[in-house]
């Protein structure tokens, strides 16, 4: 089981979704969708432990299998037979059984006593871990993935890399892992893969987590969804099939884009109200001036109405009138 718990990510400085909470439990298989670049794969990088979230804790409980976009498949020597069953730590007791038994095929008297008995362990280790039956089931994933034998018999080196992918692939669906984290999982698979793939998730127990491009495999396999809203910088929990998420979403962002609406339309009534509330600025008078005295006029005949005064001393106001005349 998988429990977030107010998660942040970024990367960098760009903030990818905050306050992010949810849990992946036994029979939760689900959808992680979201427009490219919303922060998908980083995500369940951190989900799977390879990466730490900015703010927000995540816990874990049982074995996780994660399959990354570039899986790093470790020693590239090692079988691609070897590669699966290390899931179950089946290659270490095998590679120890075959050398026990060259040892004892050598060796006589006590090398050959101690051969045997160190047979005898890893046997048992071998059985408790699934013994045969393991290696026949390990053998029918890795043939249902369009693995033969003889490709599980050759060095990951010699093998291209959707080969290398596909036995990472069903390594993860061998491990029995309580939780799965499958990113993209039928990138080079064929056809009949996709199928059979399709029908093993839909049956798995255990807590599932899948990013895919392929809706059929989403539509058929997923019960719940978890829709990372690139714009809101959210995880947006649906639980429910994808026909009904959707519908679902649908009717979220009609109801979203109406509650925007009806913001902006309430925020500019309020701002104006705002103006005509605003106090307006009171009009500036201007000062009246009088001219300058022309020269041969006292201060005290100008504007005095006296007939001997010359044109230049008649007072401002009458000049004005005779102006308007």
């Amino acid at each position: 089981m998988i429990t977030a718990s107010g998660v942040e990510v970024r990367v960098g400085s760009r903030l990818l979704m905050e306050d992010v909470s949810f849990r992946v439990g036994p029979g939760d298989r689900v959808g992680l969708v979201g427009r490219n670049g919303a922060g998908k794969t980083t995500l369940t990088r951190i989900l799977a432990g390879e990466g730490e979230p900015a703010a927000g804790t995540v816990g874990r409980t049982g074995d996780v299998g994660y399959l990354p976009q570039d899986p790093r498949t470790g020693d590239l020597d090692v079988l691609g037979r070897d590669r699966i069953l290390s899931a179950r730590g089946l290659d270490e007791v095998i590679r120890g059984m075959r050398r026990a038994e060259e040892a004892m095929a050598q060796g006589e008297g006590d090398v050959r006593e101690q051969a045997m008995a160190r047979y005898s362990r890893l046997e048992a280790a071998f059985t408790a871990r699934g013994g045969y039956a393991a290696e026949a089931e390990a053998a029918s994933v890795a043939s249902s993935l369009g693995l033969p034998d003889r490709v599980l018999g050759q060095p990951l080196r010699t093998l291209s890399g959707g080969q290398r992918r596909r036995i990472e692939l069903a390594r993860i669906l061998f491990s029995g892992a309580s939780t799965l984290l499958l990113d993209e999982p039928t990138n080079h698979l064929d056809a009949d893969s996709v199928v059979w793939l399709r029908d093993h998730l839909r049956s798995y127990a255990g807590g599932l987590v899948i990013i895919s491009h392929d809706v059929n495999l989403i539509e058929t396999v997923v019960n719940k969804v978890f829709y990372l809203d690139a714009n809101r910088q959210v995880l947006d929990v649906y639980n429910m099939g994808w026909k009904a998420y959707l519908a679902q979403r649908e009717a979220d962002e009609r109801r979203r884009h109406r509650e925007r609406a009806n913001t902006e339309k309430k925020a500019a009534a309020l701002m104006a109200q705002a103006d005509k509330m605003r106090p307006r600025r009171p009009r500036r008078w201007r000062r009246r001036t009088w001219p300058a005295v022309p020269s041969g006029c006292s201060p005290a005949s100008r504007g005095s109405g006296s007939p001997t005064r010359s044109p230049g001393c008649a007072s401002p106001p009458r000049r004005r009138a005779a102006a308007r005349r």
